[in-house]
This record gives C-alpha cells, sequence and structure tokens, in this order.
C-alpha cells in the first residue's frame, strides 16, 4: 500500500510538467482525499459500469485514458456522483498518454515489434498522437494474425499493396482522419493500423495503396494505460486490475 498523495506525485512525474499545464483539460483527477491505496484498477473509458465493477472490485484509485464524456449528455455528472457514493479518486491522462514513450500508440507499437519508433501526428502542437516504425518484413496475413492476437478481436483488414509489411504507423484510437493517414503515407509507410475508420479512411487508404488495419478504439489504446499503471505500481506493494469493458 502506499499513500495517495505519493502515488498522484509519481503519477504526475511521469509525464512532462509544462506540457501538461499548457493542456489541462486533457487530464485530471476527481474526488482526491489522503489515504492508503492498496488497488489501482485501470480501463480506457470511464462509464457508470466501469465504476461499478471497480466498486465490486474494491478498488480505491481508478485510472482511465479518458473522461466520461461530457458530448454524451449526463454521463460525467452520473460518473461524478457514482464515484463520490463509492469513494473512488479517478484519474485520466488522455493526449499527455497519447504523447507518452509508454503511451497508446507506442506501446502498440512495441507489442507489434516496431522498432526506430518515432512521434507522428501532432495535436495542439505540443502532443503527438501517433507514431511510425518499422518491423521485419511479413507478409500481410501474418501481420493481421499478429495484431489479432494482441488486440484479441476481430480486426477489419484492407489490403492496398502486394508488398510484404514492413513500415507501419500506429494511431491507437481515433486515428481515422485523413489528415493523420496523409502524415503516415508522405512517411513511406505501406501499412496503417488504427482504432477507428470512416468512409473516407478506406479510400483514402486505397487511393494511396497503403494496407490499413482498424481494431476497436478501446482494444487499441488499453496497452498504454497498462504501461501507465505498471509503471505507476512499480514494486510498491500495491495490486493492479484491468476492469473488463466493451470493445468500442
Amino acid at each position: 500500500m502506499m499513500k495517495y498523495s505519493k502515488l498522484k506525485a509519481d503519477l504526475m512525474d511521469m509525464f512532462d510538467e509544462k506540457k501538461l499545464h499548457m493542456l489541462p483539460e486533457e487530464w485530471g483527477f476527481f474526488n482526491e482525499f489522503d489515504r492508503e491505496i492498496n488497488i489501482i484498477g485501470y480501463a480506457v473509458n470511464l462509464t457508470e459500469e466501469i465504476i461499478e465493477k471497480a466498486r465490486q472490485q474494491q478498488i480505491e484509485f481508478l485510472v482511465t485514458h479518458h473522461d466520461s464524456w461530457e458530448f454524451i449528455f449526463g454521463l460525467k455528472e452520473s460518473c461524478s456522483k457514482m464515484l463520490e457514493e463509492s469513494g473512488i479518486t479517478h484519474a485520466y491522462f488522455h493526449a499527455p498518454l497519447d504523447d507518452a514513450e509508454f503511451g497508446t500508440s507506442a506501446s502498440l507499437g512495441k507489442k507489434l515489434g516496431m522498432g526506430g519508433l518515432e512521434k507522428v501526428m501532432p495535436y495542439a502542437e505540443i502532443y503527438y498522437g501517433g507514431v511510425i516504425g518499422e518491423i521485419e518484413p511479413v507478409d500481410f496475413n501474418v501481420f493481421r494474425e499478429r495484431l489479432t492476437d494482441i488486440l484479441a478481436e476481430q480486426v477489419r483488414c484492407y489490403q492496398n499493396n502486394e508488398n510484404p509489411v514492413r513500415k507501419v504507423a500506429v494511431a491507437a484510437g481515433g486515428g481515422n482522419m485523413t489528415t493523420e493517414m496523409r502524415i503516415a503515407a508522405e512517411a513511406g509507410c505501406d501499412t496503417y493500423v488504427t482504432g477507428e475508420y470512416v468512409l473516407y479512411s478506406q479510400q483514402y487508404a486505397q487511393h494511396v495503396g497503403m494496407n490499413l488495419f482498424v481494431g476497436s478504439h478501446t482494444n487499441t489504446e488499453i496497452l498504454g494505460v497498462e504501461s501507465l499503471v505498471q509503471k505507476l505500481s512499480g514494486d510498491k506493494e500495491i495490486r493492479i486490475i484491468k476492469i473488463d469493458e466493451p470493445n468500442y
């Protein structure tokens, strides 16, 4: 166990303080009070279902990638009430975790065997949401199986060239914008991995001859949250629990 104040300080130290203060809306804490923390829970999203699961598992500190979305009308108010009633402290890191060396896209990229990772896809001019790197060349279907195993879900696959997969861009979560995909294409990537897609994503990938792999928003980002809480817990005598959530 460890004092919450110490855990919070350790968590804040994982990120660039200057960047945090430039975009304070991209991270935050709620329902804070100092006490001993024995169990940390983690998930990508914050919903009533996730908070209830955290309560049932006696989680005291819940760490997520997303806050509850204000444009899902009424959700934030409902989640705040549940966190207070359950006595659960909550922290979320959105853009800072996307940007981190241990973050969402980087963690998935490393799992895929990508080396020489370079941050790409700038957000608000201070954070980056994606990474580019290279893997040992593999067949399209071998790469598909690898990604499917990592994400533990069916992956949408669009093969748009006949070459082995070699140079890959990963934009975990909502990397479906053609402006982001263009960065990958212009960097010479033959393959693009993300967690959302629309009609334009498919058409652009086909237009430039770049393979497109699409998992779920949640499952492409969970590895980054896992990396965060593992770094936070370190060798402390604290239990960490992954909260099951739908693969939206």
